[in-house]
């Protein structure tokens, strides 16, 4: 590390920054079965993941999504669905003890969002807070467990709801 970048007495040096996936860590997406997670997914897959736990209220609900998971498989992927409700502490737990039963959880990278689009004045309360669990109730949960369950995380990303429709 440089004081300086014009510093005589260093080196210019060129890095290329690259994110691996051991493929011997579990990898957590809330919200994976998404668009954005699906990519997500496939990303680290392409970056070495090999164990994938997608977490959906839902589950799959479209043939794309089956597609995409059959793709990752002919890989050497393992994947596991998991559709515990991350909105509670113990749904959170089940979910990241899901993934450990596939070996030790690498990265969890929370995704969920639940839609209720409104304007301002047609939202209420409970929409709110109903909207609120899977994001930042969940991430809550999520890091208060990871501490203790998951001692070999190397990623804990959140992302905003606004980067689905948006893009980063």
């Amino acid at each position: 590390i440089r004081e300086k970048e014009t510093d005589a007495m260093t080196v210019p040096i060129s890095v290329l920054p690259r994110a691996y996936c051991n493929p011997c860590y579990s990898y957590i997406i809330p919200g994976g079965l998404g668009g954005f997670g699906l990519e997500l997914a496939d990303w680290l897959v392409l970056r070495g993941c090999r164990k994938l736990v997608l977490s959906s209220s839902r589950g799959i609900t479209k043939q794309y999504q089956s597609y995409r998971i059959k793709i990752w498989e002919s890989y050497g992927v393992k994947v596991s669905i998991n559709t515990s409700d991350i909105s509670s502490k113990s749904g959170c737990e089940q979910l990241i003890r899901d993934a450990l039963q596939m070996g030790p959880v690498g990265g969890i990278f929370n995704l969920a969002v639940l839609l209720r689009d409104s304007i301002f004045e047609n939202q209420d309360v409970t929409k709110f807070v109903e909207c609120m669990a899977p994001k930042a109730v969940a991430t809550k949960h999520l890091d208060e467990l990871s501490r203790i369950l998951c001692p070999e995380l190397q990623y804990f990303v959140i992302f905003s709801s606004v980067s689905c429709g948006r893009g980063n």
